[in-house]
């Protein structure tokens, strides 16, 4: 089961781990160690729902938790270890899946124009 850690701005601290009991569900808990020499620890405690009266859809609500770049970067690595990928297939991994494909291609277009026979594939 990952374990692991990362800090972010202010003492706060984030852990990603994988609940396998009864559910496929990730966890993140969130906590701050602040005060003098850091002795003092606040942890977030889970969300709550508010239903939103008639009057105030459509408007701008604050977000549940806001974080720096590099933490929400942190945070996507933290779940890609809890096993988590992006599911549109885009992204670093679809572009190295589409430069492969075509360097293939460029490969057989290479062997056929100068007429040499084409490698079997490595395994």
């Amino acid at each position: 089961m990952p374990n692991q850690f990362f800090s972010m701005a202010g003492g706060l601290r984030v852990q990603a781990r994988r609940h396998f009991t009864f559910s496929r569900d990730i966890g993140l808990y969130i906590w701050s160690a602040h005060g003098e020499e850091r002795r003092d620890i606040s942890v977030a405690q889970p969300l709550t729902f508010q239903r939103l009266r008639d009057e105030d859809l459509g408007k701008e609500h604050a977000p549940a938790l806001s974080l720096p770049v590099t933490a929400a970067q942190e945070l996507m690595d933290e779940l890609w270890v809890c096993g988590v990928r992006p599911s549109e297939g885009t992204g670093s991994a679809g572009a190295l899946a589409a430069t492969q494909a075509h360097l293939q291609d460029m490969k057989r277009i290479a062997f056929h124009s100068l007429k040499i026979a084409e490698p079997a594939p490595s395994k």
